[in-house]
């Protein structure tokens, strides 16, 4: 019979069961800790951020359940979205959540293209394409925006205030 002492975890041993008990208790510490994972973020949430930050070109607008902003073959790829504009599109909050990165990249296409058509449409004053040149879009993940309210400082303070929660 063997006898079982201080030399029953040699190494021998150890190379056989070791691997095992390092995985048992990795396993039970990662389970003791908690999961940190980020919320999401819902359309509305980041309108709220950019009505937080009162720039002048909000009062103008009104919100609406449809986004005109977007042609159909994009609005089809759309999962939610928040937007409000005045009766010309020259002030424009839209935020979109694409269903996927590719959609978004596409979304972010046509903001480019709407904002191009805004500054060289003759039938606007100068006053509206300067306000249409100023406006800002990016993306970040599945999230798209485009943001003209007024002035270039107003459109940064507000894409900050959705990247900050993003």
């Amino acid at each position: 019979m063997r006898r079982m002492g201080k030399n029953c975890w040699n190494n021998k041993n150890w190379k056989k069961y070791g691997g095992i008990w390092v995985l048992v208790l990795s396993l039970m510490f990662s389970m003791l800790l908690p999961v940190a994972a980020k919320a999401s973020v819902s359309c509305s949430d980041l309108n709220d951020a950019v009505y937080a930050t009162k720039a002048s070109g909000l009062k103008k607008m009104k919100a609406s359940k449809t986004c005109t902003f977007l042609s159909y073959s994009n609005r089809k790829k759309v999962d939610d979205f928040a937007y409000a504009s005045d009766s010309k599109q020259i002030y424009v909050v839209c935020i979109v959540k694409a269903g996927s990165s590719s959609d978004a990249k596409k979304i972010k296409s046509q903001f480019d293209s709407n904002k191009k058509d805004a500054v060289n449409n003759s039938y606007l004053s100068s006053a509206e394409r300067k306000i249409a040149k100023s406006a800002r879009y990016g993306s970040k993940g599945n999230y798209v925006w485009y943001l003209s309210l007024g002035s270039s400082s107003a459109n940064k303070k507000a894409e900050k205030a959705i990247k900050k929660l993003l």
